[in-house]
């Protein structure tokens, strides 16, 4: 394989690395803003006595599939582990949540 014949599969991928590291890096912030989102209201809820484990859940759910598919791509245990916690927060809170706490 020749130089030019590289340079022409390299164009023809449409994989831009830069637009791979934004998209990761807005993730990041979005779990970051969703996590300060949802503990801001779920302390506004417990405080007039509502229930938030539908917060507590969707959120569990979220950073479950975050760090599920960080694992399966980088095969970094820390992200299994934390996705497995997550899953057995997801689940607390959602049986609580059809108890109605």
């Amino acid at each position: 394989m020749d130089r030019e014949e590289i340079l022409r599969k390299a164009q023809n991928e449409n994989n831009d690395e830069m637009e791979v590291q934004i998209r990761d890096k807005s993730m990041k912030w979005t779990y970051i803003f969703m996590v300060i989102a949802a503990g801001t209201f779920s302390f506004i809820r417990d405080m007039k006595g509502y229930p938030v484990m539908d917060l507590t859940a969707t959120v569990s759910v979220s950073v479950v599939a975050g760090n599920f598919y960080r694992y399966i791509k980088c095969r970094d245990k820390s992200h299994l582990i934390i996705a497995v916690i997550m899953v057995v927060i997801f689940v607390i809170s959602t049986i609580r949540f059809f108890m109605g706490h």
